[in-house]
């Protein structure tokens, strides 16, 4: 992407001495143009949808700088969507070998929502404007919470703090949520690269909910294996959801194989099964499987991607068909 402006404000350094003069504000972003061929059950995914083109922008406003230690700072907001409305925004401090801390309010850049999809893939997951249960974890979002990470030895650690599971939106600064407290959370994610062996990583991800009341607690666990050689990537995640024996438990395979052809075309194919978990009866399985390809050009990407589902939000005999042809321009 490239800069659209810089602003110096070393005017602040008097007043604010504790700051470098040295700071910036960069404001970058991307647009997307979309034809979406859409088909399904009654009650499917996007089913028996009409006008199929469709378009979204995407702005991000990052402001950077450095204090008098050496500790570098970050505040990202991102506006999304037709509307452009503020989609998320973060704030980070970078501490060097002490790791970074942050106060992140959506963007999901801490703790198992780092590990969402490990699956590889040349576009979107094998769900994407198909299914309806996603990949199962990070339940409670990550709206109003305390981050940090860092590495040890080759090894990444991200955690993440949730005081109120219950507000899922923005708290702005000198404010507090006047919801009632329904829970609290906190979730982490480990990464390495395994020694001794080019090209293959680990991932594994822990998230647990105590909530208030009746309401059951909550538990995520997920673990990923990928492995590139060359111009090959393959993957294989597992997580599972478990709420006490609730209705909204899952058990998640993803796998998934993709292949850069040269350095502008990727080719993938990738199956996501969700298992839902229905107390006192029968579990159903969403079944998804999607092929994807992405050729970019300098700034522009050409994105398709053709998914399936069977079974859809886990009711059975609902399927849905996806065929979407993406144009990407980022500036």
């Amino acid at each position: 992407m490239n800069n659209f402006k810089k602003v110096g404000i070393s005017a602040l350094a008097g007043s604010l001495a504790m700051f470098s003069v040295n700071a910036d504000i960069v404001l970058s972003g991307s647009s997307e143009f979309t034809y979406s061929s859409n088909s399904g059950s009654t009650g499917g995914a996007n089913a028996n949808s009409s006008n199929p083109f469709g378009m979204s922008n995407d702005i991000n406003i990052t402001g950077s700088g450095e204090l008098d230690n050496g500790f570098t700072y970050s505040v990202n907001t991102n506006f999304a969507g037709q509307d452009m409305a503020t989609d998320s925004s973060i704030l980070t401090l970078d501490m060097g070998d002490l790791g970074t801390v942050g106060f992140d309010q959506g963007s999901g850049k801490f703790g198992i929502s780092t590990l969402e999809n490990e699956v590889p893939t040349a576009y979107e997951e094998a769900d994407h404007g198909v299914g309806s249960l996603g990949h199962g974890i990070d339940a409670v979002g990550n709206t109003n919470v305390i981050g940090y990470s860092n590495s040890y030895a080759g090894v990444g650690i991200s955690l993440q703090l949730n005081p109120d599971v219950s507000t899922q939106t923005a708290n702005q600064a000198g404010a507090n949520s006047s919801e009632g407290k329904t829970g609290s959370n906190w979730n982490m994610a480990v990464t390495m690269a395994v020694p001794e062996v080019d090209g293959l990583t680990l991932a594994a991800g822990y998230s647990e909910t105590d909530n208030v009341g009746t309401a059951t607690d909550n538990e995520e666990m997920t673990g990923a294996i990928n492995y590139t050689m060359g111009a090959v990537s393959v993957g294989y995640q597992q997580s599972v959801v478990d709420n006490n024996g609730g209705s909204k438990g899952a058990l998640v395979t993803a796998y998934g194989i993709a292949f850069n052809v040269n350095e502008n075309l990727s080719l993938s194919y990738s199956i996501n099964d969700n298992e839902k978990t229905n107390a006192g009866a029968a579990h159903v399985t969403e079944e998804s499987k999607g092929y994807q390809a992405a050729y970019s050009m300098g700034s522009a990407s050409i994105r398709l991607a053709i998914n399936e589902a069977d079974n859809v939000g886990g009711v059975k005999a609902q399927v849905a068909e996806n065929t979407e042809l993406s144009l990407a321009l980022a500036f």
